[in-house]
């Protein structure tokens, strides 16, 4: 168990040992009402002190993990200080504002937070597009919903398929976050994108939901199976195809279109492309392109300095 796992299970039965107040407000725990972390370990305290009893010893080692998991340098950036933003500045940055005038794409990049707790900050950002596509819904006088779609990008990281003796944890309160987006997100606007390229390890809920399906080069065998139970028996020969496909080359098939196509995607100019391609093992080994070296850059830009690799070769 991580330490987030240990601090939020520590949290929930601390949470049954507290009296319960009534309610004075229809704001409850999961309302994003802001407070300052770092004063959560001390207000704990603070409580058990009150409480009595042996509250205190429980709540000390709480603390001591509240206060590590705060001086993690890793976890600043999703937890620290920063500039501080509203809830509808928050809103407007990442969902978007009236009219987009800030873009009509937010890209969120995670590939750098740490993976004890990257679960729980994707489940969050589900959670709230969702909720607020909800609400935006509920508080117009039309009762029309604002589409907007969510695109997981290896999303067997997010949205694994679960088995039936997995322990709670942070990794499948993110799958059930986003499967029920799948469920019921299309009636408040909101369409779900996966995209993997291990489709058996997605949740089976998700992928029930899935009315397109845009299929690229697959070989593994596990996968080709699960692909033939998902789409029609009509396509099977055309699905044969699908260890071969060239680059750009896909199946499309589905709600989008009235009978199974092959697609090609327009190439694009090389500086729109994702930096995805493949490497070039021979020609950095041969010397026939240069990669120079400096890890100086490397280390400073991993303890938080920033910095950046300069490239002279071709």
């Amino acid at each position: 168990m991580t330490d987030v796992e240990s601090v939020r299970s520590s949290l929930d039965a601390l949470s049954k040992l507290l009296p319960v107040l009534p309610q004075a407000s229809p704001v409850g725990e999961d309302a994003p009402t802001w407070f300052d972390v770092n004063l959560l370990a001390d207000h704990l305290e603070r409580i058990a002190a009150e409480q009595g009893g042996n509250l205190a010893g429980f709540i000390s080692t709480l603390g001591l993990r509240i206060r590590g998991m705060l001086a993690d340098p890793r976890l600043s950036a999703v937890i620290g200080g920063g500039e501080e933003t509203s809830f509808s500045g928050w809103l407007e940055d990442y969902v978007g504002g009236d009219g987009a005038e800030n873009g009509p794409i937010a890209v969120i990049d995670l590939s750098l937070v740490p993976s004890e707790i990257v679960h729980i900050v994707v489940a969050v950002l589900g959670r709230l597009v969702f909720e607020s596509l909800q609400r935006y819904r509920r508080l117009r006088p039309d009762g029309k919903p604002l589409p907007t779609v969510m695109v997981l990008e290896e999303a067997h990281s997010f949205v694994r398929r679960g088995r039936e003796d997995d322990l709670p944890s942070a990794a499948s309160l993110c799958r059930e976050t986003f499967e029920r987006i799948a469920r019921e997100g299309r009636k408040f606007g909101l369409g779900l994108v996966v995209s993997s390229q291990r489709p058996s390890e997605l949740s089976a809920t998700v992928l029930a939901q899935c009315n397109t399906f845009l299929l690229h080069r697959i070989v593994n065998d596990v996968d080709q199976d699960l692909v033939r139970r998902l789409v029609p028996d009509n396509v099977g020969g055309l699905l044969r195809d699908l260890p071969s496909l060239p680059s750009r080359q896909a199946i499309l098939l589905g709600w989008a279109t009235p009978m199974p196509v092959l697609v090609e995607m327009s190439e694009l100019p090389e500086w729109q492309r994702p930096h995805s391609e493949d490497p070039d093992f021979w020609s950095v080994w041969t010397g026939d392109r240069e990669r120079s070296v400096n890890w100086d850059a490397v280390a400073a830009d991993w303890v938080g300095v920033p910095g950046t690799i300069s490239e002279n070769g071709k």
